[in-house]
């Protein structure tokens, strides 16, 4: 069914060479309007159908890349403005009906994160029917050698913009503090060391991101999905990885229950689709530093280390990662860290070779598999990762087995109760990567986009029970220290192995380090259902 689905569900498109993102929202003022545009845009759609050079295997078969790719989805208010049936509308999930403001509650968009602080296209289309949120559109686009995106990307957009003009459809503006008419994503940029620039993979706050998106079923070819699966599938009770079942990310497909996800009439309206997520997420960094800075002049004193490796290890154990995307489960202390990249020390070499050796390609694998391939039965008492650090509060592995402590590998569950939590992120970083642009005032962030078959049961989970909420983790109340609100007397404990004679290291009164900026949810048609959308033959009898 490949190129009946939207590429952006089954590829991250920013780590399959394409840097650069704009994503643009759009009011349809008719039902006549809405259609024609929607008719115009399908045959732009970027499909799932495999590429040329596919991941881990450049030989890989298939359509060639695009310069820059484009797709679309629709706001449950979108759908009723182009006429799409009540009986069908009314038949998709309550969380997508009643859409990302009014599940404030939920999602923890309150206090620095409520509606007044959004930019103003999302907070204005809350209280002017006329600029409400219909269609989103996005694009993501390959850059030359000096970093600037191929000039298809703005050719593209003059193509949509006068698309919408043509049809009358309104381009909403209000992106950022210069209310511009799409929202600007890119990665960090830095010098290749041959005269031009390569994509690096990390945000604002200094990490590498973007290790351990899940794979499923049907997502890779058969050879890349080999090399991806472990670490990012589900664990068996055989301490195996498989990929998750398709039905978790699309809907018409069977699903981790053995069941297909709810749907509506007609069937085929929703089948090959999926939900989004949209959040931008403004980053706090010059909070963050500064907090760190006071907490690791603590931390090496009492520690009686160095303040740099104070400094890594409180990063470190925040987000269960170092900065440089080795996971503590690989490298729990500061020097198996420093031993680790010695044994590694050839993969940036590696990675600059435009063209690699089998030998070189498989090394690379491995490589990658470290940094992923872990399960939390190793680390019981959270002295390795502690239990409220970042990945695995997002990917809980197998560390909420019951039977974790079971030495019988007859009866552990493998990664069970996790496997109907995951999402697909999707998206980029936002704004400049100026060290001397990153107060907190100032445009930075992450454009977050989960997607999903279910947004209540996967992507309002995760945020609410394990982001915004401790107890699953041991953690009492205590939220993630990334991404959580700040409840009063909130901290961030780093456990203290009890063979050792240091003592635990508790993080007090953190700030908020991440606060939304706008967001909506919407529907991920397939091919199928765009020419249904824009003909007007959607028939839920």
């Amino acid at each position: 069914d490949l190129p009946d689905i939207q590429g952006n569900i089954v590829r991250a498109y920013g780590r399959f060479g394409f840097p650069h993102a704009r994503y643009f929202l759009f009011h349809i003022p008719s039902m006549e309007a809405g259609r024609a545009f929607a008719r115009a845009i399908r045959p732009r759609i970027t499909t799932a159908e495999r590429w040329e050079g596919g991941p881990d295997n450049p030989d890989q078969t298939g359509i060639p890349v695009p310069k820059v790719t484009l797709n679309i989805g629709f706001s449950w208010k979108g759908l009723a403005a182009l006429g799409v049936p009540v009986a069908t509308i009314n038949g998709l999930p309550h969380e997508f009906i009643e859409g990302m403001v009014k599940r404030a509650h939920l999602l923890g968009d309150l206090d620095e994160s409520d509606l007044e602080h959004w930019d103003p296209v999302w907070r204005e289309g809350t209280q002017d029917a006329s600029k409400s949120i219909h269609v989103m559109v996005s694009m993501s686009a390959q850059m030359l050698k000096d970093g600037s995106p191929v000039p298809e990307l703005e050719a593209q957009t003059d193509w949509l913009r006068d698309l919408a003009r043509q049809y009358g459809v309104a381009l909403l503006v209000g992106h950022g503090p210069g209310n511009g008419d799409f929202q600007q994503a890119g990665a960090n940029l830095v010098d290749d060391g041959s005269g031009g620039v390569r994509a690096s993979p990390k945000e604002h706050f200094g990490f590498v991101d973007g290790i351990g998106d899940p794979v499923f079923e049907g997502q890779f070819a058969p050879e890349a999905e080999a090399a991806r699966v472990k670490g990012r599938g589900k664990l068996t009770r055989e301490q195996t990885w498989e990929p998750l079942a398709t039905g978790e990310f699309l809907l018409g497909h069977v699903d981790e229950s053995q069941e297909l996800p709810p749907t509506t009439l007609p069937v085929h309206f929703t089948h090959n689709g999926s939900y989004m997520a949209f959040r931008k997420l403004h980053e706090n960094v010059s909070a963050f530093d500064a907090y760190l800075d006071a907490q690791t002049q603590t931390y090496a004193r009492v520690m009686n280390v160095s303040e740099t490796e104070a400094a890594e290890t409180l990063r470190a154990k925040m987000v269960g990662r170092w900065t440089n995307g080795v996971p503590l489960m690989a490298a729990p202390t500061y020097a198996d860290m420093c031993a680790f990249e010695e044994k590694w020390s050839d993969i940036p070499a590696i990675r600059a070779t435009s063209k690699r050796s089998t030998a070189q390609r498989e090394r690379l694998q491995a490589y990658k598999t470290t940094l992923i391939n872990f399960r939390y039965r190793d680390d019981k008492d959270g002295t390795k990762c502690p239990f409220g650090a970042h990945i695995r509060r997002g990917n809980v592995r197998d560390a909420l087995d019951p039977r974790l402590s079971s030495e019988d590998p007859s009866t552990w569950d493998g990664s069970a109760i996790g496997n109907r939590r995951r999402i697909l992120r999707r998206g980029l970083p936002y704004g400049s990567y100026d060290p001397n642009k990153q107060e907190d005032d100032q445009e930075h962030g992450v454009i977050f986009l989960a997607v999903c078959t279910s947004l209540e049961r996967q992507f309002e989970f995760v945020l609410q029970q394990w982001i915004n909420y401790g107890m699953d983790m041991d953690s009492g109340n205590d939220t993630c220290p990334m991404l959580g609100p700040r409840p009063d007397g909130n901290k961030f404990t780093i456990a203290a192995d009890p063979a050792s004679e240091t003592p635990p290291f508790i993080m007090s009164d953190l700030p908020r380090f991440v606060t939304a900026r706008g967001g909506e949810y919407f529907f991920l048609p397939s091919l199928t259902a765009l020419r249904m959308i824009g003909e007007g033959t959607i028939d839920p009898t």
